[in-house]
């Protein structure tokens, strides 16, 4: 299926379910001829299109109003420095109404800040959406999910759906002992009735559109906000734990109802309560607390996620949301270093009990505290969805975890949720609300749309370069160097197999010559610099002829914690070659320098979260003022072009920008440099040429079990048919070598050659025998 087909098909009315920098591409020619333009026109900084799409100049006295609403009812498209691209879409208007923007208010901002007249056509679409949300909700009491309205009519409607019918629990509910204060049930519809606060939405957004008078409020200031609420009478029935993900997508798809998830926490007498407080010495920024008021905003915890950029403090923005809910939280994050790294956030900025914080890998497991306390669980996507025989110890903590009632579960990268294996997480944990972290939320399949009803709706995502422009952020400067292949190399490239067409890439003498001149002057400046290579082939030579460090899946996890830990803190020690394992959860605020020579084809993911490592803000500047180095060494003339022109649009569309050179204006000094020798290349080519093309040399590394070695009791039994020869039976397909004889040229047969009209004379030159 087209990506044409994907977007016409997921959209809602005239309006998109979501919108993805990648789908722009496809956009046709847009004829706004016929908007009508208001008199004071030159005043207003938004147009304000039919189909939805917001252009919003920045350079107008009244740019930053505007800004602060646009972010609430559309989605980032493009977020350069003059002009803003957004689009209205039906998952930013179930945000905006989530957090109680009402449709009235929205068309009369619009209009303020409109260039031109509002499209009939827009406004209609509007309507027709906004009005369906915010009216069902689904809520968790008593380790039971409840879907609730105020209006019967609804839950009705709701109910001609036969998969949502199939999945609400059918008891005789007035016939016992009503389970929920203040709850009565009703023989004729059989709906049970509770009196529930309504939403006061005074501080959905600053009214006054102006920053707050501190940007760095303090969390006892948040948290102690007390909220003025009246009481209202709710509908609601039961349904069925496992069929949560397949009901909510219903709901939204086909009802078109989406089910909000709230949790009322400050109302929860039955649940302990957690002893956690953030410490007074710590300060959130003005950024972490709009994200936390769009998620607290109507006295309840709202279910979705936060968006913020590497280095931005996300960690501490969960943290945060956990301390104000002060429930029992579960974290779920990448790996166990991520583990780790939470844990001594959460001692770092918080007064919790060491006894209260636990932590869940494949190396510590500890039972959870008393179910009459309340506490801090953090674990990986990998332990929670690992479906074969867990070990006694295991299975016992992972029934203690299901059978507990969860006042909030956090998803750390949250982008790796709609895989097919973590999926399940959702169903065998109970929790009251769901809150999302990542800094890129972008997948390369259409899998992130499902995140709306698995986690919730996007609830704020931050602009990077306005954090740049006031210091939480590095400067950061990206560079695409164009490196041309050797006439060897770039002569075995045009004949190879598509495997080594990867390898002579990599592996490129320019490229590596760039590489180790870089390297050199940023070691000389004492910088600390980050070489990636995806291909291991390209890792493991280079970093062992320049004598540098390297990490990679193979590399022992005790290993790895010296080698980073040498690379924090000793001034002699830096840099180190990593593998895609450091993709994620890195945490190395002194690094400064990327240097790319490999990569995972067209991600986007991976370019904005290598680029992450590098963002934490740095006191010293060069003379033009920056203090950040981002390197991609791209091979001329080859696929990798189009890769990498792919997987900057992300980073593009945040409003960053490639400086694109040549290797000559880089490198004017190359010989001291190893790569240079000519031995040297020679010798590389030969071991591309004889390397083994049925053996992969990308690490198959899982998404998020990125700082876990390969070992023993850690691999999982899995079965795999391949074809394969008898070269395999000595072993050389194990240490990914095999014999080749090469033939002179002279001695080579002759191959069978295509007639004139079919090859072209330069290629029929280059492939001539004679």
């Amino acid at each position: 299926m087209s990506k044409k087909s994907i977007l016409v098909e997921n959209t809602w009315g005239s309006l998109p379910f979501t919108i993805d920098g990648s789908e722009q591409w496809i956009r046709n020619f847009r004829d706004y001829s016929n908007l009508k333009l208001k008199t004071n026109h030159t005043a207003r900084p938004l147009w304000v299109c039919p189909d939805g799409y917001l252009y919003l100049e920045l350079f107008t006295p009244v740019s930053k109003q505007a800004l602060d609403f646009i972010v609430t009812i559309a989605e980032p498209v493009c977020r350069p420095e003059l002009i803003h691209e957004y689009q209205v879409t039906v998952f930013s208007l179930y945000t905006a109404v989530s957090v109680g923007l009402s449709f009235e208010e929205l068309l009369n901002n619009l209009n303020k800040f409109s260039k031109n007249e509002l499209p009939k056509k827009l406004k209609e679409s509007i309507l027709n959406t906004s009005s369906a949300f915010g009216k069902i909700k689904l809520v968790l009491r008593d380790s039971r999910y409840w879907i609730e309205s105020f209006e019967r009519s609804e839950l009705d409607l709701l109910l001609t759906n036969q998969e949502i019918k199939n999945s609400r629990i059918h008891s005789n509910i007035w016939d016992k002992q009503p389970q929920l204060q203040n709850s009565t049930s009703n023989r004729n519809n059989e709906y049970v009735t509770i009196s529930v606060p309504t939403s006061d939405f005074s501080f959905v957004f600053n009214r006054n559109h102006e920053a707050p008078e501190s940007e760095e409020t303090t969390t006892a200031k948040f948290a102690g906000r007390s909220d003025k609420t009246t009481t209202r009478q709710v509908f609601s029935f039961e349904v069925q734990q496992e069929k949560i993900e397949d009901l909510k997508r219903e709901a939204l798809q086909t009802m078109r109802r989406p089910l909000v998830m709230e949790y009322d926490f400050r109302k929860d007498n039955n649940s302990p309560s957690l002893n956690c407080c953030i410490r007074s010495n710590i300060k959130i920024r003005y950024y972490q607390e709009r994200a936390l008021r769009r998620m607290f905003s109507n006295g309840r915890a709202r279910s979705g996620i936060i968006v913020l950029p590497c280095g931005a403090g996300k960690t501490l923005t969960g943290i945060v949301a956990a301390c104000t809910v002060r429930k029992s939280i579960f974290v779920l994050t990448t790996s166990a270093v991520a583990v780790e790294q939470w844990i001594k956030q959460f001692l770092d900025f918080t007064n919790i009990s060491r006894t209260n914080l636990i932590s869940l890998t494949s190396e510590h497991k500890t039972d959870l505290w008393d179910e009459k306390d309340a506490g801090v669980l953090i674990s990986t996507y990998t332990m929670m969805s690992y479906t074969r025989k867990h070990r006694e110890n295991t299975e016992r903590i992972l029934n203690q975890i299901k059978q507990r009632e969860w006042g909030m579960l956090i998803f750390d990268e949250v982008q790796f949720v709609p895989a097919p294996a973590f999926r399940r997480i959702n169903e065998i944990i109970r929790s009251h609300c769901k809150l999302g972290l990542t800094a890129t939320l972008v997948r390369e399949d259409d899998l992130i749309r499902d995140l709306q009803w698995l986690i919730g709706p996007k609830l704020y995502e931050a602009n990077w370069l306005e954090l740049q422009q006031k210091g939480y952020l590095a400067k950061v400067i990206c560079k695409e160097i164009w490196c041309p292949m050797t006439a060897p190399f770039y002569r075995e490239y045009l004949r190879s197999s598509s495997v080594k067409k990867r390898r002579l890439w990599s592996c490129n003498p320019v490229k590596l010559i760039t590489c180790e001149y870089l390297l050199r002057f940023h070691e000389s400046r004492g910088d600390k610099v980050i070489v990636f290579s995806d291909n291991l082939f390209a890792l493991l030579h280079a970093a062992k002829l320049l004598n540098r460090p390297f990490i990679y899946g193979k590399v022992s996890s005790a290993e790895r914690i010296v080698i980073l830990n040498k690379f924090k803190n000793e001034t002699t020690f830096n840099t180190i070659f990593l593998s895609k394992v450091g993709d994620n959860a890195l945490d190395i605020p002194c690094a400064n320098v990327v240097i790319q020579i490999s990569f995972n084809f067209a991600s986007r993911r991976q370019e904005a979260q290598r680029l992450g490592r590098i963002l934490r803000p740095k006191s010293k500047t060069d003379e033009h003022g920056f203090n950040a180095f981002f390197y991609s060494l791209v091979s001329k003339d080859t696929q990798e072009m189009v890769f990498a022109d792919k997987r900057q649009q992300f980073i593009i569309d945040q409003g960053y920008a490639y400086n694109v050179t040549s290797f000559s204006t880089i490198v004017k000094d190359t010989s001291n440099l190893l790569y240079s020798k000519p031995s040297i290349q020679q010798e590389l080519l030969q071991d591309i040429i004889t390397s083994a093309e049925d053996v992969d040399d990308e690490e198959e590394v899982n998404p998020t079990d990125l700082f876990t070695p390969t070992n023993e009791s850690s691999l999982q039994v899995s079965i795999s048919q391949k074809k394969t020869g008898l070269a395999s039976l000595s072993g050389s397909l194990k240490n990914q070598l095999q014999y080749k004889h090469l033939l002179p040229p002279s001695e080579k047969p002759a191959k069978k050659s295509k007639s004139s009209s079919e090859q072209h004379p330069y290629f029929k030159k280059l492939y001539s025998t004679k």
